[in-house]
């Protein structure tokens, strides 16, 4: 069955998606990577100017963005935007330079060159995917298979919210891999309830004759369903396959908002130990009252970072909290709304 190791990655993933509803703010949007011969000194205007066009497609939702009118404009201040850049290495001797542009400044440049955007906060897209190797049964794919590193990568390409499954017992007693292999669509949709998604992908990878081959369905709650059977190599086809579904999902109206600001308060909270604390956490917000929406945004090393929609006073949902015995108000803002940052610091005391 699927492995143990698998789980334990996801399953921190899946959990701070799976309360967002609909809607996950996505981290990254403003930053790129470019495969380089070494690390060294500074990036050239040449790679910023390649980051810049990655983040543009992200934030605009769109790989045609090249086509807008002002697009140039933008493209033409990249090195102004660019706030930090760094190298890594893979274990496989593989180096990357990360490129990090200014927020503000970058969003500002959009909406005065009029090129639209999805924002930040994006509809949640769950995928279930499972694979047959030639002698053996179908499974859910495992975390290091090409075909799931490669819709990670191009997912983060086009700025999706792509969630994965716990594949706990309650998904696998509800959605075991051979119902998924013979495309239940029925059986998909109930196991997918719990996660609250937007979208739903559902797809199968086999490998025949010395080829990959694989088929995909899309659809949702409020979505028509579509299948489709890419082509070509196996990156060829995750491409294809997440590029269908972004242009559905991402698509944003000409009557749509110049707004790439992701609305909403951020709570940020230290001491978040386990699962436990998590789910005790949100819970308590999603019953405060003048809490509408809950929207995850990071969670590392103990600290977790939400976004909270109100039809309250920020005011108010300090004195809410305030009688909360197990958030203690932290750091130097002291718990205190700052309105250039819109930041409310605590820390959990369960």
């Amino acid at each position: 069955m699927f492995i143990k190791c698998l789980r334990q990655v996801l399953a921190c993933v899946a959990l701070l998606w799976a309360i967002s509803a609909g809607a996950v703010t996505v981290p990254g949007l403003y930053s790129a990577e470019i495969k380089v011969t070494r690390a060294g000194a500074g990036p050239d205007s040449q790679q910023v100017a390649e980051g810049l066009a990655q983040v543009l497609i992200k934030l605009s939702g769109s790989t045609e963005v090249a086509n807008e009118p002002g697009y140039s404009a933008v493209l033409a201040q990249a090195q102004s935007l660019l706030r930090e850049s760094a190298y890594r290495s893979s274990a496989d001797g593989e180096h990357w330079l990360q490129l990090h542009f200014d927020p503000a400044q970058l969003d500002e440049l959009l909406q005065d060159a009029g090129i639209r955007g999805p924002g930040q906060q994006r509809p949640a897209l769950l995928l279930w995917l499972v694979v047959k190797q030639a002698g053996a049964a179908e499974d859910y794919i495992t975390a290091d298979h090409p075909a799931l590193q490669a819709l990670l990568v191009q997912a983060q390409r086009r700025g999706l919210a792509l969630q994965l499954p716990l594949l706990d017992l309650q998904d696998l007693q509800q959605l075991p891999p051979e119902l998924l292999w013979r495309q239940a669509s029925d059986e998909v949709r109930l196991a997918s309830q719990r996660y609250a998604p937007d979208a739903v992908l559902a797809g199968r990878i086999w490998f025949e004759a010395g080829f990959w081959f694989s088929e995909f369905e899309f659809g949702g709650e409020r979505r028509e369903t579509q299948r489709f059977t890419p082509v070509g190599e196996l990156d060829e086809q995750m491409a294809d396959v997440v590029d269908t579904v972004a242009d559905s999902l991402l698509h944003v109206s000409e009557l749509a908002p110049l707004d790439y600001r992701p609305q909403g308060l951020v709570l940020q909270v230290e001491g978040i130990n386990g699962q436990a604390d998590y789910l005790a956490l949100v819970d308590r917000l999603r019953a405060s009252e003048g809490v509408t929406a809950v929207f995850p945004e990071l969670l590392s090393q103990g600290r977790l970072r939400l976004r909270l929609q109100l039809d309250t006073s920020v005011e108010q949902l300090q004195e809410t909290l305030r009688l909360d015995s197990r958030l203690a108000p932290v750091g130097p803002m002291d718990g205190v709304y700052m309105p250039d940052t819109g930041l409310l610091q605590y820390r959990w005391q369960n």
